[in-house]
Parts: C-alpha cells; sequence; structure tokens
C-alpha cells in the first residue's frame, strides 16, 4: 500500500448535482417483481434515486456542478489552473468530459484537463491526483466526479436498477501553505478486474452481443471487510491517530449491508458515519461528495477536524484519504432537469 502526506493544499468547498427525475422503487419492474424490489430495496438501503433521462448527459450534471462550486467561491473560470474529471460512464469514448468542460466554462488554454477511468474510489483517489499535481502547475483547482450508472443497466437487472442512481460532483482545492496534510493510502487488486465491469463495451463490443453490467455483491462485500480497515489501520499507523479521534467518517455509498457490516467490524457509531443512500443510492465516482452535500446538517454539526472518506470497488480499486475538512463549504444540491 502506497502513504502519500500532501502539504499546502486545501479543500475548499463541494458542490453536487443531480437529475430532477426521480426513480422510485413503484418505478422498477412490474407486479411481478414487486416483492423480490421491496426484499432488495430494503437490503441496500435505497428507496429512490435519481436518473438521467433521454438526452441527458453525465456532462450536463458536471457542469451544473462546477457552476455551482464557482459561484458560490466567487472564482472567475479563468483562475482555474487544474480541472480532473473522474468518471466510469463518460459521453463517449473520446475526447473525455474534462474538455467538454474545458470548452462550456472557456478555461485558459494553459489548463490542463483530463479524464481518469475510476469508478468507486474515484474521488479519494481523485484527491490525491488533483492534490498532488496542483502544487506543479498553478494555484486553484477543480476536480469533477460524474457517473451515469443508470445508462449500464440491463432493463431486467432488478438488482442493479434498486441500488444505482446518477449524479455529478465538483470540489474547489487551492493552494494554502497554512492547510493540514491531506494523507492518502491507496492499493489495487487486478484479481477484483470482472467483479465489477461492463463487458463488451467500447472497443471491445461486439453486435453478436449487448454491453453487460455486471456486479460480484460478495466479492465486494469480502473487499471491503478484508481490505479496508487495512488501509485505515495504515493511515493510523503514519499519523499516530486512533480511529475515534475522528469525527466523521464518510465511505463509498455502496450499499447500506456493507456500510452497516464495515461500521460494526470498525466499531463505528451511526452518527460518525454519513450515508445517503436511501434517497440516491450508489453513484459511484461522486458517491463520496455527494453524500457530504446530501447529509450537510449532520455534516455541519460534526468535528470535521479529521475526516476519513473511503473509496472502494471498480478493479479492484481502494483508497483512503484523511483531510481537515473544519473550513470546506457544503453547497446545496442542484437538481438539473
Amino acid at each position: 500500500m502506497a502513504f502519500t502526506s500532501i502539504h499546502g493544499v486545501k479543500i475548499r468547498a463541494i458542490a453536487a448535482a443531480v437529475p430532477a427525475t426521480i426513480r422510485t422503487n413503484d418505478d422498477i419492474g412490474g407486479d411481478v417483481e414487486r416483492d423480490y424490489v421491496e426484499k432488495l430495496s430494503g437490503q441496500v438501503g435505497v428507496r429512490e434515486r435519481r436518473v438521467v433521462v433521454p438526452g441527458q448527459q453525465g456532462s450536463d450534471l458536471a457542469v451544473a456542478a462546477v457552476q455551482s462550486v464557482l459561484a458560490c467561491l466567487d472564482w472567475d473560470p479563468s483562475s482555474i489552473d487544474l480541472l480532473i474529471v473522474a468518471t466510469q460512464t463518460p459521453d463517449r469514448l473520446f475526447p473525455g468530459i474534462a474538455f467538454t468542460l474545458h470548452r462550456h466554462f472557456s478555461l485558459p488554454q494553459t489548463t490542463p484537463v483530463f479524464d481518469i477511468n475510476l469508478g468507486c474510489s474515484a474521488y479519494t483517489h481523485g484527491l490525491w491526483t488533483a492534490s498532488t499535481l496542483l502544487p506543479g502547475v498553478g494555484k486553484r483547482a477543480l476536480l469533477v466526479n460524474v457517473d451515469t450508472m443508470s445508462r449500464t443497466l440491463g432493463a431486467t437487472d432488478w438488482g442493479s436498477q434498486v441500488l444505482f442512481g446518477d449524479a455529478g460532483t465538483a470540489t474547489a482545492l487551492e493552494i494554502d501553505e497554512s492547510a493540514s496534510p491531506i494523507n492518502v493510502v491507496l492499493m489495487s487488486d487486478g484479481r477484483g478486474t470482472e467483479s465489477v465491469c461492463f463487458t463488451d463495451s467500447a472497443m471491445s463490443a461486439s453486435i453478436d452481443r449487448e454491453p453487460q453490467f455486471l456486479l460480484n455483491g460478495p466479492a465486494v462485500l469480502g473487499l471491503a471487510l478484508r481490505s479496508v480497515p487495512r488501509l485505515i489501520a495504515e493511515v493510523l499507523d503514519h499519523t499516530s491517530m486512533a480511529l475515534d479521534q475522528f469525527g466523521l467518517f464518510v465511505p463509498h455509498q455502496a450499499n447500506v449491508f456493507i456500510l452497516d457490516k464495515l461500521s460494526e467490524r470498525l466499531r463505528l457509531q451511526p452518527s460518525r458515519v454519513v450515508v445517503s443512500m436511501d434517497l440516491y443510492g450508489n453513484t459511484s465516482s461522486a458517491s463520496i461528495p455527494l453524500a457530504l452535500c446530501a447529509k450537510r446538517e449532520q455534516v455541519a454539526t460534526a468535528n470535521r477536524t479529521h475526516t476519513m472518506m473511503v473509496g472502494f470497488g471498480t478493479g479492484f480499486s481502494l483508497s483512503v484519504v484523511h483531510a481537515d475538512l473544519s473550513e470546506t463549504k457544503f453547497f446545496d444540491l442542484v437538481d438539473v432537469e
């Protein structure tokens, strides 16, 4: 596992945008599937989720989130020195969403922009990437996380339809020499390549087979319970801290069953764990920052000086970020028509 301590970068603000269209459990399946859908809903902890409609793209959610964070911070787009988009459901294979945002906001030609292909760990990996690169290119950066997982789901894949929703978020980072360190531990395990995947897609697409989203729930549960505590222990070891010193624990919103088991394993009080899945589902790369914005009241009353954010899933890819969010601003969710 790789540990990095990044100095002089502050997480200024986080904004989130979701499609205005709400999909409830009653909209999934038919009368025959009703009992099955409700049982699944109880297991994963999702009552409703937001989904894009035909003609609506992930970049629309990204634009709304970026507009929100720039307006609320009163940042001019010309002041952005770095833009990174983390997504596993881009509008198209190329060019990336980052270039759509570059054009939309007329960012400077000197601003490097690019996409990274990551899902469940994309926020924590993305914070590491952006905060590591920012000191070398300028003063301000935007990390955008967006996924439209509803577009990947099969028409009769009730389990995934119950679980997944769509969202986009934007996180503003800025050089600040007084900022507390951002501590990160990262881990990869390619043995999980087939456990969360979108088969027969992109360059491997075939006219004989439809792309199919595959999710091995037990494998993801095993990953969370086996590897996440090890990464957290690594952070605690490097920072000489105890877990009960962390006022806020924000995990990837995989499903409530996994989060409950992980909280039990780590002996975390529920009041310290941020969970927003009931109304938004698992939003992949956007799940952690979306949860922080969706649960603003809980977050506002918590001690955020030591906040732990945990990403795990696709790849398998895992990362834990320890950051000071005590001065970070969290804005109201934007509904995108």
